[in-house]
C-alpha cells in the first residue's frame, strides 16, 4: 500500500513535470521553429551587390552579389581607377536553401591605392550590374569615424531603409558601417531581400561588416547559421577554411584600431574555440585601439541572468585585452554600462570598456535595466557614430527617426597607462 509519504512525493514530480511539460511547450516555436522558407527563383540580373572588407589588410575589399542559379564561370568585376579598368575573375558557388538555390559570387580587390577613388559593375550570365563607386582611406590617418547600427530585423516593406539612408546623409564622415546581428528578421529569401533593400544604396558604396545574430541562424537543437550568410559576407570564410570550424569569426584592423568580431549565437562547446581565438588575436595585435561587436549583451538589459555564458566566456579577455568598446544588439533598446555595477554617470568613461546595447529594428522588447545600465531609452530607433582619435573614442547615440543625438559618451585610453 502506498504510504502517504510516497503519495506527495509522486504528486510533487507530476506537478514538475506538468509544470516543465507547459513551459516547453509555450517555448517549443521560440526554441525550435523556423517558419518555411517560400519557393523563389533568382534571376539573371546581379542582384545584393556589397562592399566589405577583405581578408588582406586595410587596402582590400570583397565584392559579393547573387545572381542566377547556376555559376557562370566568365563571372567577372570591372574595376576603373582614373582611366585604367581592370578585369578581375569572380568566384562563384551555388546554395541550396530549403526553398531554392541560388549561385553566390565573391571577388576580393586586393592592393587597392590609398586615397583613391574606384569605380566598379558586375557581370553575370552576360548581365551587368549598375556602377558603383567607393573611396579608399589613408590609412595613415590619425583619426577616423565609422557607424554602428544594432539589430535591422524589419518586415516586409518596412522603413529602415528610409532611416539608414538618412543617417548616412546627416554623417558624411563614417567610412565604414559596422551592424550588430539580426539584419535579417529570418534566414529566408524574401527577408534577405527586405535586408538589401534597407542597405542597397549604403553597403554598394561604404564596406559594411555584420556579425552573426539569433535570427540569422536556423533553430534546432544544434543552431545552423547557412553558408549563404557568410558567402553574403565573404570576409569569414578564409577563417572557417583555416581553422576548419562554422565559427563566424573575423579581425581586422583599420588604420590604428583592431575590430574582433564574434559568433556568440552558437552553443557554449563552440565558444570555446571562439575565446581561443579571441585571446590569440588580441595578443598578436599592436594596435592601439580595440573594438569588440557581438550580437548577444554581456550585461543584459533585460534580464540580469542573461547571456551568463557568453560573458563568463568572452568578458575576461576582452577586459584584460585593455578594449575600450564593446557593440552589442539583441535587446531592442538603447543603453550603456561598465563592468562597475554603478552607472555611468559622466560623459567621461575612465573605466573601460564601454559595453553599448543598440538596435535599429521597428521590434521593441520589455526591457529590466540593472542599476548599472544608464540611460535607459527604447520606443525608437537608433544609431551610434563613432569617432576614433589618437587618445581617444568618442561614441554619440541618435535617435534614427529624428537624427537627433540622444546621448554621448568619451572613453579616454588614459586607462593603459
Amino acid at each position: 500500500m502506498m504510504t502517504r509519504r510516497k503519495k506527495i512525493t509522486l504528486s510533487c514530480i507530476a506537478v514538475v513535470v506538468i509544470a516543465l511539460g507547459i513551459w516547453v511547450s509555450k517555448r517549443w516555436n521560440a526554441w525550435f521553429h523556423d517558419p518555411p522558407e517560400m519557393a523563389y527563383h533568382i534571376g539573371d540580373v546581379p542582384k545584393r551587390v556589397v562592399l566589405t572588407f577583405g581578408n588582406h589588410g586595410e587596402n582590400s575589399r570583397f565584392v559579393s552579389w547573387v545572381c542566377g542559379e547556376r555559376v557562370d564561370a566568365n563571372a567577372r568585376l570591372l574595376l576603373v581607377n582614373n582611366s585604367d579598368t581592370l578585369s578581375l575573375p569572380a568566384l562563384g558557388e551555388v546554395f541550396q536553401s530549403r526553398a531554392g538555390k541560388a549561385a553566390f559570387y565573391r571577388c576580393e580587390l586586393k592592393n587597392l591605392k590609398p586615397l583613391s577613388e574606384y569605380s566598379y559593375s558586375v557581370e553575370t550570365n552576360g548581365n551587368h550590374s549598375p556602377w558603383y563607386h567607393f573611396k579608399t582611406s589613408d590609412p595613415k590617418a590619425k583619426s577616423f569615424s565609422f557607424m554602428f547600427v544594432g539589430d535591422v530585423q524589419d518586415s516586409i516593406n518596412g522603413i529602415v531603409n528610409k532611416r539608414l539612408r538618412e543617417a548616412v546623409r546627416q554623417h558624411p564622415e563614417v567610412e565604414f558601417i559596422a551592424f550588430g546581428g539580426d539584419l535579417i528578421e529570418r534566414p529566408t529569401n524574401s527577408y534577405y531581400d527586405e535586408a538589401f533593400r534597407s542597405i542597397d544604396s549604403i553597403c554598394t558604396a561604404l564596406p559594411v561588416v555584420v556579425v552573426t545574430g539569433n535570427h540569422d541562424y536556423l533553430k534546432s537543437l544544434i543552431r545552423k547559421c547557412e553558408r549563404r550568410f557568410a558567402l553574403t559576407f565573404p570576409y569569414f570564410l578564409k577563417g572557417m577554411e583555416e581553422r576548419e570550424d562554422e565559427n563566424h569569426l573575423f579581425s581586422f584592423d583599420y588604420h590604428d584600431t583592431q575590430f574582433l568580431l564574434l559568433d556568440s549565437e552558437r552553443e557554449f562547446f563552440y565558444l570555446f574555440g571562439q575565446r581561443e581565438w579571441l585571446k590569440e588575436e588580441i595578443e598578436e595585435s599592436d594596435a592601439s585601439h580595440r573594438i569588440v561587436l557581438l550580437h548577444h549583451p554581456l550585461y543584459s538589459v533585460r534580464r540580469k541572468n542573461n547571456n551568463l555564458i557568453q560573458r563568463w566566456m568572452f568578458n575576461n579577455i576582452i577586459r584584460e585585452g585593455k578594449t575600450e568598446l564593446v557593440l552589442q544588439g539583441h535587446e531592442h533598446g538603447y543603453t550603456r554600462n561598465t563592468a562597475d555595477e554603478e552607472p555611468l554617470k559622466s560623459v567621461d568613461c575612465k573605466n573601460p570598456p564601454l559595453y553599448v546595447i543598440s538596435h535599429c529594428s521597428p521590434k521593441t522588447y520589455r526591457l529590466h535595466p540593472s542599476e548599472r545600465h544608464d540611460p535607459v531609452i527604447q520606443g525608437s530607433m537608433y544609431y551610434h557614430i563613432i569617432d576614433v582619435t589618437p587618445h581617444s573614442i568618442m561614441m554619440r547615440a541618435y535617435d534614427a527617426n529624428s537624427c537627433k543625438r540622444i546621448d554621448s559618451v568619451r572613453i579616454s585610453d588614459s586607462f593603459k597607462q
